[in-house]
């Protein structure tokens, strides 16, 4: 048994695995692949003090290579392949659409939906849920579904209260002993909007995939956000009011993947959790939302070819973002990055900043 020695990056952080404390944890043994837990939210006391971003970084205008940049209701309805929603608010109350489950568990919604959710693997058995293609929703237990980018689930176990504990997985609608789903939080929609704060920007020539890890949940990087070349695409940093204050986590695969590629993968392939980088985000109790970028220690372990990996620089859309030493926050095609373990950048209030693929 082979365990993955992974930084972790909480709310944006990267902490090496000696001070991660709970979240360093693992539970995933590289028979799979090892997955780090999410992280509970930073505080002012134990973020490092970055500097000030370069004035050239706030000067950068939120356009595509075609021009402005489409709002999110331009797009077609988002697919399993992670290319947009529709991007409306979806609404609280009690109903779960077509059936509440039918006495089967079965998931309730359709490819177009006007809740902003999406379908993982429908053809398998997983039938849609945000589950691995293997498992299947089953009574008296949770079903986790996902999102579409930009969005997060906003229904979970109430009664979890570890993120690394019992109720950890417990995501999505509860399936009673009749097969019938319900909403934890009938108050709350199905998905909300998340900080929009954070893009993708792809200046590659080909598309990209970012697969978002299920969490609560079974923690598989299955959730794709995909960037097209040229496009900007906003990725799931979620508020400080997500589940018990934990991040967002992205296994971003090479040029020329798509939402296929957002598996649980293996060491013959690097893709999904096999995939050259690693971002994380979100908000912490501060207000500031905290972003970063690493190489995957799988990928580089493992000997993949760097010299197939694009570039990453974050750079900052708008109001004053704060970068580490020495003033900016990029990893490098060959497998260096600015801060030898990654780097992170803080977003105040208002401030916006882009993954930029080069």
């Amino acid at each position: 048994m082979k365990f993955l020695r992974l930084s972790i990056i909480c709310m944006g952080i990267v902490l090496p695995l000696s001070q991660a404390g709970p979240c360093g944890q693992n539970r995933r043994d590289l028979g799979r692949g090892l997955l780090p837990h999410g992280c509970p939210a930073p505080t002012a006391d134990n973020i490092p003090t970055p500097s000030p971003s370069p004035e050239d970084n706030n000067k950068i205008d939120k356009r595509s290579s075609d021009g402005e940049k489409p709002s999110a209701s331009e797009d077609d309805n988002k697919d399993s392949d992670g290319d947009s929603g529709n991007n409306q608010p979806s609404t609280g109350g009690n109903d779960v659409p077509n059936g509440a489950g039918n006495g089967k568990c079965e998931f309730p919604w359709k490819e177009a939906n006007g809740d902003n959710v999406i379908l993982i693997t429908p053809d398998k058995k997983n039938a849609g849920w945000a589950m691995s293609p293997d498992q299947s929703c089953e009574k008296n237990g949770w079903c986790p579904y996902a999102c579409a980018p930009g969005y997060y689930s906003a229904q979970w176990d109430p009664n979890a209260k570890d993120p690394s504990g019992p109720g950890s997985m417990n995501g999505g609608l509860f399936c009673d002993g009749s097969g019938k789903l319900s909403k934890p939080f009938p108050e709350k929609p199905f998905c909300e909007k998340g900080m929009w704060n954070g893009f993708i920007k792809n200046t590659l020539g080909e598309s990209v995939s970012a697969c978002q890890t299920i969490y609560p949940g079974n923690e598989a990087m299955l959730i794709p956000t995909v960037a097209k070349p040229g496009e900007s695409v906003a990725m799931n940093i979620v508020p400080n009011s997500y589940w018990l204050g934990t991040s967002s986590q992205f296994y971003v695969n090479l040029a020329g993947s798509d939402g296929s590629k957002c598996i649980w993968g293996d060491d013959k392939q690097p893709i999904g959790n096999w995939g050259p980088y690693i971002f994380g985000g979100g908000q912490s109790k501060d207000g500031n939302t905290y972003i970063s970028v690493q190489f995957n220690p799988l990928y580089k372990e493992k000997g993949f070819d760097l010299s197939k990996v694009y570039s990453v620089e974050i750079k900052c859309t708008s109001g004053k973002c704060n970068f580490p030493e020495p003033g900016e926050c990029k990893c490098k095609a060959g497998g260096q990055c600015s801060v030898e373990n990654g780097c992170t950048v803080t977003l105040p209030p208002g401030a916006t900043a882009d993954w930029v693929l080069s």
